[in-house]
């Protein structure tokens, strides 16, 4: 099944032409419309990365901690090439505005609210003078339901030689199948060979993690559809935390860990997920830094998130759909290394399909 999102664009069509995106501001009649969608003003306060991670449903297993990077495809559909591209420069209020109106559109129907992912690591490996990175690979799979039923699938998709050079230096080691030590992303030693995978149903409802809160399916559905009351909602979890009111100085980051997670890691509908994205657009510090790559190939448009210090997330979205391709946490300085841990959302949306355990990517 395809991931095409077919239609038209009302006028944003441009959005398309992107292969060398330029940071600048848009053009008078998108700069109109943009104001139009932001009438509710949203600010940008954030806080520090929580829990190393994105926000997340809470279930163990779903996620390595270790990830730091995420793919999000259209609604229960597999991983498509995006159309090629233009190169006419476009602003990342753009990007983002227009990623609002598709996603006010995107499917809303199913069983079972859906997210498959493959998260990767590199781990060196070898003898000593002639070390080489493999990359682990761990398929898992989650499967909720409205009444808070959820099932969780694992399996190991073994590990590789991660890039050609690596290739060759496996070879001359002798092309071992397995080395000493435990895997990176849970499970045990790490091997080329994939595993059998399993499939766990969950005993009793389960909820999701939305701004460092535990939230009900049902929560999750009912959040604000609107910028301002998104950002009335974050608000009130950053006085409210937990572990006590989120400080000024982590506001910002603690704001974009709780609009991107409702991008990918959660079943916001399709309405509060065109919310994030509007707020998203009016945060400070938010650049297009130009054609990019998900780090399996595929194409995007590269939007950078960034807070005072330097940290930030960036995304890549797909020019066609508007749906995020990837998300990768950036710490104040040199970005993190985007193949060594990856997190790649291979299929999220609504299906019809029940549980089962997870095809080898």
């Amino acid at each position: 099944m395809d991931g095409d999102m077919d239609g038209d664009m009302d006028g944003l069509d441009e959005f398309q032409m992107i292969a060398t995106m330029l940071d600048e501001p848009p053009e008078p009649g998108a700069a109109a419309a943009g104001r139009r969608r932001l009438t509710e003003g949203i600010r940008g306060p954030r806080r520090r990365p929580l829990r190393s991670r994105w926000p997340v449903l809470g279930l163990a297993g779903v996620a390595a901690a270790a990830v730091v990077g995420a793919v999000l495809v259209s609604s229960g559909t597999s991983p498509r090439a995006p159309d090629p591209v233009d190169a006419r420069p476009v602003s990342a209020r753009e990007v983002l505005l227009s990623a609002a109106e598709r996603a006010e559109s995107s499917p809303d129907i199913g069983r079972y609210w859906h997210r498959r992912t493959l998260a990767t690591t590199s781990v060196e490996v070898g003898p000593e003078g002639g070390r080489y990175q493999v990359e682990q690979r761990r398929v898992s799979e989650t499967w909720a339901r409205p009444d808070g039923q959820v099932w969780i699938a694992d399996r190991d998709a073994g590990a590789r030689p991660r890039t050609a050079a690596d290739q060759a230096a496996w070879e001359r080691d002798g092309r071992p199948t397995g080395w000493k030590g435990r895997s990176r992303l849970g499970g045990g030693r790490l091997t080329l060979a994939p595993g059998p995978g399993t499939v766990i149903k969950a005993r009793g409802p389960r909820s999701f993690t939305v701004c460092d809160k535990e939230m009900s399916f049902t929560q999750v559905r009912a959040l604000p559809t609107d910028p301002a009351g998104l950002r009335d909602a974050i608000r009130n979890a950053m006085l409210h935390n937990d572990d006590g009111p989120v400080p000024a100085d982590a506001q910002t980051g603690f704001v974009r860990e709780c609009l991107t997670g409702l991008l990918s890691d959660v079943p916001a509908p399709p309405k509060v997920r065109a919310a994030a994205y509007r707020a998203l657009a009016g945060m400070p510090g938010v650049k297009a830094t130009g054609a990019a790559d998900d780090g399996t190939g595929r194409a995007g448009v590269g939007i950078l998130i960034q807070d005072r210090g330097g940290a930030g997330t960036r995304l890549t979205i797909d020019p066609k759909t508007s749906f995020v391709l990837a998300e990768t946490r950036e710490p104040g300085g040199a970005p993190l290394p985007v193949k060594g841990h990856t997190l790649i959302h291979l299929q999220v949306g609504w299906t019809d399909e029940g549980p089962r355990i997870p095809a080898l990517p």
